[in-house]
């Protein structure tokens, strides 16, 4: 099968440097992370578009396209990229909460920024030539405390962002970094305290009380996993290098969250104010249209039905069965 930079070339457009298809459409894609939630999602949407699909986690597995890695150890993960000839790398791994990131930097520095340097430097050392960096949005935005401690939410994510342009530089591969809003979805485990839609679904569910940090009307534009990981496959099959954002295609409050899910479940949600935690924007908006233009993607799934999917499979999983 011909190597990713058999395939690939690059030509410039008014709103950036675009990724074209020349031959050959199916690539061997490797995905970290790929026992998580959006690795789950990200390996789903390229094997439907006929990609072959490495896993990269800790799990053990008969498949022998799976790799067994902790991304500890850069020539191992790359011997195994090799051997397996692999295309192109999608970094989904990631550990650690936004809001204990100022009390946990060097937790950070251990747990994810330091898997993605090793990540990064894999990729360069088996060649690989295609990588997609998936970032955070909202993450991004720097908030100092009102105590003065230095802004800590997205600040690993930033580190990791220029770990890998420097790697993507050196080594010559093409890095398209992925910035998404507040990504929901089905699988999304809520005990992760990650994800407001499944935190407070399953909140609901089980008759506990939705605790709001400050105020219900903070905007987020809610990312349906689905469309993250088609954005995914657009940037490795034809999409934009460089750093995009990506939001949903709709703007909701936290009040309006609650409302949709109360719809879903037919409960009431109990909800208790507490201060706000200094590291969470009011506003997560981002702007798709840079990424639109270069790939053609765009967010499709409707947010409520997304909220009554999320219920769906949180009531499969045995969460709330005994609730009120």
């Amino acid at each position: 099968m011909p190597r990713l930079r058999d395939r690939y070339g690059y030509g410039a457009t008014d709103s950036g440097e675009r990724l074209v298809l020349v031959t050959e459409s199916q690539l061997t894609v490797a995905v970290t992370g790929a026992a998580g939630f959006i690795g789950r999602h990200v390996r789903e949407q390229l094997t439907h578009d006929g990609h072959r699909v490495v896993p990269i986690d800790r799990q053990s597995s008969d498949d022998p396209d799976h790799i067994r890695d902790d991304l500890s150890d850069p020539n191992a993960l790359a011997a195994g990229l090799e051997r397996l000839g692999v295309d192109a790398v999608v970094h989904a791994a990631w550990s650690g909460h936004p809001r204990s990131a100022v009390r946990n930097y060097a937790g950070q520095i251990r747990d994810s920024v330091v898997p993605t340097t090793n990540t990064m430097l894999a990729c360069g050392i088996a060649r690989v030539r295609k990588v997609v960096l998936l970032s955070s949005g909202g993450g991004l935005t720097a908030i100092r405390q009102s105590s003065g401690a230095p802004p800590a939410y997205g600040w690993a994510k930033a580190v990791s962002e220029g770990i890998a342009e420097s790697h993507a530089s050196m080594f010559g591969y093409a890095l398209t970094t992925i910035r998404p809003s507040a990504v929901y979805g089905p699988g999304q485990n809520p005990s992760a305290g990650l994800g407001a839609v499944t935190v407070f679904a399953a909140a609901i569910l089980a008759g506990e009380p939705i605790r709001i940090l400050g105020d219900d009307t903070a905007v987020r534009d809610y990312l349906h996993v689905r469309d993250l990981a088609r954005a995914v496959t657009a940037a490795l099959e034809g999409g934009a290098r460089g750093t995009f954002d990506l939001g949903g295609p709709q703007s909701v409050s936290i009040r309006d969250v609650i409302a949709a899910l109360e719809e879903a479940t037919g409960l009431t949600a109990i909800v208790e104010h507490r201060p706000a935690s200094g590291v969470d924007p009011m506003s997560v908006q981002l702007d798709d249209a840079p990424f639109m233009d270069l790939t053609g993607w765009a967010p499709t799934e409707d947010f409520d039905a997304g909220v009554r999917e999320v219920v769906a499979s949180l009531r499969t999983a045995g969460i709330g069965t005994s609730a009120r």
